[in-house]
């Protein structure tokens, strides 16, 4: 009798497994054509390049950039997020000269990706910071504290999209700046070289 029960019950807890199993995909977004499939599933990344440049300071959206989400109400607009590893700025740093930054961009908002008709595409990335975590001048490594965050900036860009990539381009992008304390008390210094609105950015999305 112990035997059959364990054996029913093992049988019953199997028959839910299998039941549960399609619930779980209907929660992903479905794959299919464009905007459909601008994020296929929720943890499933699309692959992000392009640049942000920072006062004629190109800084290239380095590899393994790339953005997740899930479908909203309407089928051409999604919520979702942009990671990016860190990476380097190269910079004419009033004060110090040429020299090479250690940052980071973290995107900590929702964006949303609108694709319309006439294959048109655009991005908004709201709160987003650039992390300045050490510089490196005429060789020598200086450390820039914990605080040294430029944010929160919104990244907005326009452009077109078609069966592989959307790609999209914005200007005027305002970078605040941080307080002169901040950064190891290099924060003026920096501001001038970082805050302001001589920005602009270029993202593609592969789809």
């Amino acid at each position: 009798m112990t035997v059959r029960c364990r054996r029913a019950r093992l049988a019953l807890s199997l028959l839910s497994l299998c039941v549960a199993l399609p619930l779980q995909a209907e929660t992903d977004a479905p794959e299919g054509t464009p905007p459909d499939r601008i994020f296929r599933h929720r943890m499933q990344g699309q692959p992000v390049s392009g640049e942000f440049v920072i006062n004629g300071f190109p800084m290239a959206f380095p590899a393994g950039s790339y953005a997740n989400g899930a479908q909203q109400a309407s089928p051409a607009v999604y919520a979702g997020s942009f990671y990016f590893p860190a990476t380097t700025l190269q910079s004419n740093v009033n004060g110090l000269g040429f020299v090479t930054l250690n940052v980071q961009l973290h995107h900590r908002g929702t964006t949303y990706n609108p694709f319309v008709s006439n294959n048109v595409a655009g991005v908004q990335l709201d709160n987003v910071y650039l992390q300045l975590y050490s510089a490196t001048v005429s060789s020598i490594p200086v450390p820039l504290g914990s605080d040294c965050l430029f944010g929160p900036i919104v990244l907005g860009a326009t452009g077109s999209w078609n069966a592989t990539v959307a790609t999209m381009t914005g200007g005027g992008i305002v970078i605040p700046p941080v307080p002169a304390t901040a950064c190891s008390g290099y924060g003026t210094t920096l501001n001038g070289s970082i805050a302001g609105s001589n920005n602009s950015v270029t993202i593609t999305i592969a789809l």
